[in-house]
């Protein structure tokens, strides 16, 4: 029988409840063994919902009378650090919704505590997991050099409310910042970065030009005062350019890849836009479900994570490489303009 992985929950809100929960429940090599949540009942209410056997208020309690290999950490991003610290310094596996704690400095400790321990600490950067944006990075490269790759996301919150205990750009905007490095497959070398307060006792829109050490310039922007929430990137290279839209005011998630079709373009209005090959693609389509969590990229970093544990492979976003999107955080916010 092939061995399964006995996994524990830290964290019974709405990530565990409708998005990790679920998914994991799928897989047939692992089991979800206990959850805890400082509010029992919570950990209760979810044990109940998918026959979870084991429930707790502390999850030092938890580490100390279950056995096992790894846990997957859903609490809030103030509280990341601590409770990653303590389960890999027990010995155990973590996967981390993201972001890597609060900064730069708890992301590189939790990476220097997990390569101490021997342990894989893997942060759930969704984004890149997900299957069409998986499918769209390899048949752009495959037709083009990328020379330029756009991100944004948009949403209409009061994030000194929403956000009053950690940095909405680290803990947020994050996903945006990330995919655009994973993206560009390099580490930024310059930028510059003008920061705005709309209508908000905090920042609250970034518009940031990076240029990346490979030679491929990038944009992130991001606003809390826009009519609803949109989310995309683009990809340009002179080859093949496109646009993957992870959300416009739905949930709804599909790309769009243009293929050069040979000569140059003078001005559209005098000669008329000329034809490009282009293809469709459909986010569900390609996950082989329209579940949010499968085609969004969740299932996918769950599976990988305890792929990961049982087979001693590396995860498709390490502590290592998710500390790296933290210190380019980092300097997009020390480079304001």
């Amino acid at each position: 029988m092939a061995k399964k992985m006995r996994l524990g929950v830290i964290g019974a809100g709405g990530m565990a409840t409708n998005i990790h929960v679920p998914s994991i429940a799928e897989v047939e090599n692992c089991e979800i063994v206990a959850v805890c949540d400082l509010y029992e009942e919570k950990a209760k209410a979810l044990a109940d919902k998918f026959g979870i056997p084991k429930t707790y208020a502390l999850h030092h309690e938890m580490i100390e009378k279950e056995e096992m290999d790894g846990v997957v950490v859903l609490v809030n991003p103030d509280r990341t650090y601590w409770v990653a610290d303590t389960c890999l310094k027990a010995g155990l596996h973590v996967l981390m919704e993201k972001p890597a704690g609060i900064n730069a400095y708890q992301a590189h400790s939790l990476e220097r505590t997990a390569k101490e321990m021997g342990k894989i600490a893997a942060v759930a950067m969704n984004r890149r997991h997900m299957p069409l944006v998986q499918e769209v990075l390899k048949r752009v490269k495959a037709a083009t050099e990328i020379t330029q790759i756009d991100s944004r996301f948009m949403k209409f919150s009061d994030i000194h409310k929403g956000w009053h205990y950690a940095s909405a750009y680290n803990c947020d905007i994050i996903h945006a910042l990330d995919l655009l490095r994973y993206a560009a497959g390099s580490e930024p070398k310059d930028a510059a970065t003008v920061i705005q307060q709309f209508d908000s006792p905090v920042d609250n829109a970034w518009s940031s030009i990076i240029r990346f050490e490979n030679g491929i310039t990038g944009t992130l922007r991001a606003n809390y005062r826009s009519a609803a929430r949109f989310h995309d990137l683009e990809i340009h290279g002179p080859g093949a350019s496109a646009y993957i839209n992870l959300g416009f005011g739905d949930l709804k998630c599909e790309a769009q890849i243009h293929y050069n079709g040979g000569g140059s373009m003078y001005s559209a209005a005098s000669a008329g836009v000329r034809e490009s090959n282009v293809e469709t693609l459909d986010a569900a389509e390609l996950a082989g479900s329209d579940k949010y969590s499968h085609y969004y990229g969740y299932k996918a970093e769950n599976v990988d994570f305890i792929d990961c544990v049982l087979n001693n492979k590396t995860p498709l976003c390490t502590i290592e490489d998710a500390a790296k999107s933290m210190d380019m955080a980092e300097l997009l916010l020390e480079k304001r303009i």
